[in-house]
């Protein structure tokens, strides 16, 4: 259901310009005591940008030298956005796949980005299934940069519980995600519970937004693969 509507979402998406997650923008250019990327020189870094949607993130891994790889859920989705950043003059090399299925080698990226992608959850699979994967095609030491969803969000107002920390999505405003299963996390504590079977150095921030209507609520995290 969800590859269907995404994909309708963004075949009829005509927009030519589009902007950076606040987050990846402060992760990658920031200069913040805590951050665990502060790398000085980030040309000819692969990067995978998981889940990327309408492609916004890429503009800004493109102007920082990255060699720039993404997956989504749907071939008319990576069409669409290889048409917007061929017109922008950008290279990325786009591919079907998703969280629990990355279609590249053991140990292939430097990054690995998933902005507002990484909770999703195939039936069948956990949250783990996917942190696994993501592990998987990064080097040793690689970094994860992601937004993981909280709970209190707008998103989550009446989902169904599912398995600890899972929900299935029943209102969504905008009519796409129902039915999808998320994990979502109430605490520090519990997300780095989660990630530290795969990752070391975990650093935690949050965003916390009220727009007109939609309190968006997420975490937002930077670690390297163990």
């Amino acid at each position: 259901m969800i590859t269907k509507e995404y994909a309708k979402r963004y075949a009829e998406d005509k927009t030519s310009a589009v902007y950076p997650v606040e987050f990846v923008v402060r992760a990658f250019l920031g200069n913040y005591p805590a951050t665990c990327i502060n790398d000085d020189n980030f040309e000819g870094k692969k990067i995978l940008d998981i889940g990327y949607g309408d492609g916004r993130n890429m503009p800004l891994l493109n102007n920082i030298g990255m060699e720039i790889h993404g997956i989504e859920i749907a071939d008319e989705i990576n069409q669409h956005v290889r048409d917007r950043l061929d017109a922008l003059g950008i290279n990325a090399t786009l591919k079907k796949g998703a969280n629990a299925n990355i279609p590249y080698e053991d140990g292939f990226f430097n990054y690995v980005l998933a902005c507002h992608a990484c909770y999703y959850v195939e039936q069948g699979d956990t949250f783990d299934t996917n942190l696994d994967e993501i592990s998987r095609v990064l080097e040793p030491g690689g970094k994860f940069i992601a937004s993981l969803a909280m709970t209190g969000s707008y998103i989550l107002k009446d989902a169904k519980q599912l398995d600890p920390g899972h929900y299935e999505i029943t209102n969504d405003p905008y009519g796409l995600r129902n039915g999808t299963i998320f994990r979502a996390f109430d605490s520090e504590i519990e997300i780095k519970e989660a990630l530290s079977p795969f990752f070391n150095d975990i650093v935690v921030g949050y965003c916390d937004d009220l727009f007109w209507g939609l309190h968006q609520k997420v975490w937002t995290v930077i670690c390297k693969k163990k």
